[in-house]
């Protein structure tokens, strides 16, 4: 009997044990679809499938983390505000739990740090170093020097007259120094330079272009770019100083300019650490062309084994640059297209990071509801570029990544 007995236990534990197996091996797609365990738990040791996906908010305590998600290979940030980094907010604790490294929208761009001559402004950059120190978190200056969003002090004198190339020289070394050295360690890298290519070839003709000029006689019309990114790298050393432009993924022309005066500087020994992609692009985004356009920047790698690309205000609107309409209908297929973009997108991006040339993905906004693009390029537009809704509900392009992630760890 007692041979019996033992016999029967031993059964019932391997019935037991198979169930509990198969219970553990629940499908994702069963998850997803809200089967297999309760609404709102998570299933996996690993991979921690969230089961419901709908309604769920970006700051909830159990969804995922869209920067632990791609820990492995890549930093994932965004621009915000001071106004968000207000504790107990949803705004808080959407950027806490989603994102881990952070650059202002405006606030620190010329006209907000330095809007006269005597006068600087540090105190929304220090609030946001202040925030990343607590959290750690990563903080990117955007910008030091750019045609736009930048005082006309720097270029009149006070009789309205343009200042010689020698003075606005010495006003632009002062201020990369005096803003560079005020933050020295504590903002990991900088755009030291924005938007500095014009949309038809060649240097964009900027007032520092058009005063400046070729400041050193060498030939070439780029200097104030290379006093800039000089005197950032002796403020700052350890700092990572990027060259920060727009359509380099989709124009192969702007890209090869790119890569020519960049080419040229390195040569030369000017401190460029890295080449910073925009990505403002639209769902119907030709990734093969991002791809190669990439790869002709990163052929400056022959230079500088050691130079990077970072994506630094990646968006997706749902109109193309001609559309001029105002609302978009978001259809199963549109969804669909819109979703699968973002996940190409992202694919690229970690093949980048394991070559070792990428290491962060910084999005202009981080929901729907404060994106520039419901003004721009058409004012009272309703957009949706990014990840997270205007309700600060998690979009399907979201667990799309997350799903990207998930199979590629």
């Amino acid at each position: 009997m007692k041979m019996k007995q033992l016999l029967s236990a031993l059964l019932a534990f391997a019935v037991l044990f198979s169930v509990m197996t198969a219970c553990g091996n629940t499908s994702t797609d069963e998850l997803s679809s809200g089967e297999g365990t309760a609404s709102g738990e998570t299933a996996g040791d690993d991979t921690a499938t969230y089961v419901n996906r709908d309604n769920v908010y970006a700051y909830d305590e159990e969804a995922p983390s869209l920067y632990e998600a791609f820990s492995q290979w890549f930093k994932v940030g965004t621009a915000m505000n001071p106004s968000d980094l207000v504790e107990g907010t949803e705004e808080f604790e959407i950027l806490v739990k989603q994102y881990n490294i952070f650059t202002l929208e405006n606030g620190s761009k010329p006209d907000a740090m330095h809007p006269s001559e005597d006068v600087y402004n540090f105190t929304q950059l220090e609030q946001l170093v202040e925030f990343a120190n607590e959290y750690d978190k990563s903080v990117r200056g955007h910008t030091l020097v750019w045609h736009s969003q930048c005082p006309d002090w720097f270029f009149y004198d006070d009789d309205g007259n343009t200042v010689s190339a020698d003075v606005l020289v010495e006003r632009l070394i002062e201020h990369v120094t005096t803003i560079v050295s005020h933050f020295k360690g504590e903002v990991d890298v900088w755009d030291v330079v924005n938007e500095v290519l014009g949309d038809s070839g060649g240097l964009r003709d900027s007032m520092w272009y058009q005063i400046i000029g070729d400041y050193d006689g060498d030939g070439d019309s780029y200097d104030y770019i290379e006093i800039a990114f000089t005197a950032a790298h002796e403020a700052d050393p350890d700092a990572r100083l990027i060259i920060n432009d727009y359509s380099l993924e989709s124009s192969e022309s702007k890209a090869i300019t790119m890569y020519m005066m960049v080419k040229s500087m390195l040569e030369e020994g000017i401190p460029i650490d890295g080449i910073g992609l925009q990505m403002h692009v639209d769902y119907t985004v030709d990734v093969d062309t991002v791809r190669s356009n990439i790869e002709i920047l990163l052929k400056l790698r022959n230079i500088d084994p050691d130079f990077v690309i970072e994506i630094t205000e990646l968006d997706m609107s749902c109109f193309t640059w001609s559309d001029t309409s105002t609302e978009v209908e978001l259809t199963d297929e549109f969804v669909e297209q819109f979703d699968t973009k973002y996940t190409e997108l992202f694919e690229l991006f970690i093949e980048l990071a394991e070559e070792g040339t990428l290491d962060s993905v910084v999005f202009w906004g981080y929901n729907d509801g404060a994106t520039w693009l419901n003004s721009y390029p058409v004012s009272g537009r309703t957009n949706h570029p990014l990840l997270i809704d205007s309700d600060y509900k998690l979009k399907s392009a979201y667990w799309s990544l997350i799903d990207l992630a998930e199979s590629k760890s």
